[in-house]
């Protein structure tokens, strides 16, 4: 199976356009979001197939900014059209100035998360923001994300596990999750080469020990290290294995290395006949149409990375994308919830990921052999040919 780049091209560009018509308030995406117990497992459903209901839950997610902002930067290369940077600096600016002077950016008023604050939305909003500063160079940006660093560090913490650490998912919990380690690990590197300050790597060699110490044998990355190895096991561990490209991109090792083939080989067994992503290790539904546009762009990354040979497993996962495709650019966000439930409504934050994740499709095709593995030569790795 092989995808014409125009023809997500083109899909991508329909994506767009429905965000800027449905969500883009000019300064930042805007709408409902699932997240929450009841909402995740209830109201979404009844909002959904109820659509007359009043619509009150408007919110602006910085992780739904950070994809909005690299998928403007990835427009902006693919057409040369500068109309999509302007969009990027007016969503920066209005990141930057939600931040409290403390760094602190405080989680979207969503049902029981009101006031809390996340890594989740810390480190992604600084992502957006370190994106944003390589294509302006506006100093504000990387300030902005040094200070939601420092917040990191002085106040949200880690916990201590082994001889690894793993950052805290809010201000208050005491979980270990790998998920927002190798997010975090991400941004770690993006400081380091931008700033080249070495300081922004204290951390990130007992993070990565965390990592290598939660992987389960068959290479997965638990949900909560020890306590719950499996929960949306191949989404989770699509976007890790995306996090840790991009650092390994930035900074190569073999250490990392070894880890992402261990990953990678992992997430390749996620993809379902029909393209779709598997919800979990037991499970092949409820399908969720984000998770499938990770997938495909994880594999798509192991492949050109020289981690094996996965891009006919993500081919299969983009085209199931590229059919789910609504008449008016959007995707219904899941189907098959319950056996027979769809949740239909529009959500930002993840409508901007599968843009992001085809506009990755479109920004470069790997060739059909994957690349040459690279663990042989990281005994040197400034040597290593970044992918």
């Amino acid at each position: 199976m092989s995808i014409e780049s125009s023809c997500v091209q083109a899909a991508s560009l329909r994506l767009h356009a429905y965000l800027c018509q449905k969500h883009w308030t000019g300064q930042a995406l805007s709408g409902p979001d699932p997240v929450g117990k009841i909402q995740w497992r209830i109201t979404r459903f009844v909002r959904s197939y109820l659509p007359a209901l009043p619509n009150d839950d408007q919110f602006i997610y910085l992780q739904g900014q950070a994809y909005w902002i690299r998928s403007n930067l990835l427009l902006r290369e693919l057409t040369g059209d500068d109309r999509y940077l302007d969009d990027v600096v007016a969503c920066a600016d209005a990141m930057v100035a939600r931040q409290p002077a403390n760094g602190a950016w405080v989680h979207p008023p969503v049902r029981e998360r009101r006031g809390f604050i996340s890594t989740v939305e810390g480190v992604w909003g600084s992502l957006g923001l370190t994106a944003a500063y390589r294509a302006t160079g506006t100093c504000a940006y990387l300030e902005a994300a040094q200070r939601w660093y420092e917040f990191q560090i002085q106040g949200v913490g880690f916990q201590m596990v082994g001889e690894g650490l793993a950052p805290n998912y809010y201000t208050h919990s005491t979980i270990a999750v790998p998920n927002v380690t190798t997010m975090l690990i991400w941004l770690t590197h993006e400081l380091a080469q931008l700033t080249g300050d070495q300081r922004y790597l204290e951390y990130t060699e007992r993070m990565l020990t965390f990592v290598e110490q939660s992987q389960l044998p068959s290479g997965e990355l638990p949900y909560i290290h020890l306590t719950r190895p499996h929960f949306m096991c191949f989404q989770y561990n699509s976007y890790q294995l995306l996090d840790l490209i991009h650092a390994y991109e930035l900074r190569p090792s073999e250490r990392l290395y070894a880890l992402l083939q261990k990953l990678a080989l992992f997430v390749s067994t996620g993809v379902l006949p029909n393209g779709s992503c598997r919800y979990d290790c037991f499970k092949a539904t409820p399908e969720v149409n984000y998770w499938n546009a990770a997938i495909g762009d994880a594999l798509r990354r192991a492949h050109k990375l020289g981690l094996g040979d996965y891009l006919p497993l993500s081919e299969r996962a983009y085209d199931r994308v590229l059919t789910q495709q609504r008449s008016d650019g959007s995707f219904l966000f899941s189907r098959y919830n319950y056996r027979f439930l769809s949740d239909r409504r529009s959500y930002p934050r993840y409508l901007a990921m599968i843009l992001h994740h085809l506009l990755s499709r479109v920004e470069q095709r790997p060739s059909s052999s994957p690349a040459v593995g690279l663990a042989a030569k990281v005994s040197e790795p400034r040597n290593l040919a970044l992918a």
